[in-house]
């Protein structure tokens, strides 16, 4: 689900910029920021006081009511100025280190309180607007940007450093944005981080296990635009907003990067783990026609030390990269939908090996997954819809129908055999039971290798011989021989619309 959180939102309008030669005032900005905000449904307060051309802002606070599962969300920061430079722009000014206090108000009684106060550390910052009141661009920079978690309260439980800590440093920070009013507020984004580290410890005081978390990330950019309605009293209502026309698109990537995990944990036994990745991306995009994500990572390798093992577990992948889109509003027509996954190189170290099959009989080559799926679907209610979410829970309401499947590729090549399939298959719905589907269709299948895999699972001791011939008697079922190829077997199953299912023209169903 892709929907604006409070608090990259709110500070996100503290932190945009760009440049322009028009004049700007002090005013003009603020009054913007407020109008942003609430715009999309969070109240905005402040004390304000000018001072010659200075433009104090203290005690703002952000306040936002949430679905009734979460029910109020709110954020304050301490103090910020706008200076009016003699160039026509404004500068931002905001304290090295300036308080922030998070807090979410459940409307069940039942569910705890949470308040967290942070500090926001700044050095060598630097933030200007210019432009017009309905055209404003923003430039933030610094040198170093940190968050520091102070304390955090949940229900009577207090978190001190001793339980609770988090740290988050970005250095060599800029990021700049433009936003022009019209019609719709439509704006574009972009920023960079040159490097960026964060430690996390958590006890809880009625456990004696101990997390630690710590990581590091170079070379982020990000850059985005959309467009936003005017006026939409409530912004958790996705779907109002996305049919009122707003639209959304962003692109984050990453270079080198590093996290570790460690439990202490004298009852159950301590564990720790690392993951490393060369690099990776991912873009989201979301409108009325759909929301669609995709994602990539290179060069990943973790590794796992768990108690009872004297050695590390290491694993190594060359490539991971995923693809999902899918319709988000109710429709009459069927929509677009695609899931796709791709796993290339996976790799494990040689002691993992020995474990598993210390004769050596299995292939050691890299093992890889592809999987292509499209289709079409109809959504029977705005997947974005809080009262509609409820109902679906509460009645077992079926949020989607399914039109149609296209197996586009699927490849598992792994322990020296390889399966691959494609076909398609569509639906026909009883309008009296959405639930109930009636296919139409084909796959096709191929498998290359797999008898001599059993043989070689046998022969290991890692298959029983008796689960071995239970599964060619499975395999003799669906799948019958390819002819001229050693090895091969091949199956075509078939669906038809009086609800048989065929395996190579037999009738299994």
């Amino acid at each position: 689900m892709i929907r604006p959180l409070f608090g990259s939102a709110a500070l996100s309008v503290l932190f945009t910029s760009s440049s322009a030669l028009a004049d700007v005032t002090p005013q003009d900005v603020w009054r913007d920021w407020q109008d942003h905000m609430q715009s999309m449904g969070y109240a905005l307060t402040a004390t304000e006081k000018v001072s010659g051309d200075t433009l104090a802002v203290s005690n703002v606070r952000f306040d936002l009511t949430s679905e009734p599962d979460l029910g109020q969300i709110s954020m304050s920061l301490e103090q910020l100025s706008l200076v009016q430079n003699d160039d026509g722009t404004v500068s931002v000014v905001m304290p090295d280190a300036m308080p922030l206090v998070f807090e979410i108000t459940p409307t069940d009684p039942d569910e705890d309180r949470v308040r967290a106060a942070l500090t926001v550390n700044q050095t060598g910052q630097d933030m200007r607007v210019s432009g017009t009141p309905t055209d404003l661009s923003s430039a933030y920079a610094a040198g170093l940007l940190g968050l520091t978690l102070d304390q955090m309260t949940v229900g009577d439980e207090t978190f001190g450093p001793d339980n609770a800590t988090l740290n988050v440093v970005l250095n060599n920070v800029e990021y700049a944005s433009k936003s022009v009013l019209d019609d719709m507020r439509a704006y574009a984004q972009d920023g960079s981080i040159a490097s960026m580290t964060f430690d996390m410890r958590f006890k809880d005081p009625k456990e004696p296990a101990i997390a630690t978390i710590n990581g590091t990330s170079t070379d982020m950019t990000f850059d985005g635009d959309g467009r936003l309605p005017l006026g939409i009293a409530q912004a958790s209502d996705m779907a109002a907003m996305l049919r009122a026309g707003m639209t959304g698109a962003g692109t984050f990537t990453s270079g080198n990067s590093t996290m570790t995990v460690d439990i202490e944990d004298p009852e159950n036994g301590s564990m720790s783990a690392a993951v490393a990745s060369e690099g990776g991306r991912l873009t989201v995009e979301t409108s009325a026609d759909g929301m669609s994500y995709a994602g990539s990572r290179q060069g990943m390798a973790l590794s796992v030390q768990p108690q009872q093992f004297p050695f590390l577990l290491s694993f190594g992948l060359d490539n991971a990269a995923f693809n999902l889109s899918a319709p988000v509003l109710k429709t009459d027509d069927a929509q677009d939908v695609a899931l796709g996954l791709n796993l290339e190189g996976f790799t494990m170290s040689d002691m993992v090996w020995g474990m598993i099959n210390p004769q050596g009989t299995l292939p050691r080559d890299p093992a890889n997954l592809s999987l292509d799926v499209s289709g079409k679907a109809r959504l029977l209610m705005d997947y974005f819809d809080p009262e509609a979410a409820t109902r679906m829970a509460e009645t077992g309401q079926v949020p989607a129908q399914l039109d149609s499947v296209n197996l586009n590729a699927l490849i598992v090549d792994a322990l020296g055999a390889k399966l691959t399939g494609n076909g398609a298959v569509t639906f026909e719905h009883d309008e009296n039971d959405p639930t109930a589907l009636r296919p139409s269709g084909a796959v096709d299948l191929k498998l290359v290798g797999g008898n001599t895999l059993i043989d070689t699972l046998v022969s290991s001791g890692l298959l029983p011989a008796q689960m071995a011939m239970g599964a060619r008697m499975m395999m003799g079922m669906f799948a019958v021989p390819a002819e001229g190829e050693e090895d091969t077997l091949k199956s075509k199953l078939e669906f038809t619309r009086d609800g048989q299912i065929l395996a190579n023209g037999q009738r299994i169903k």
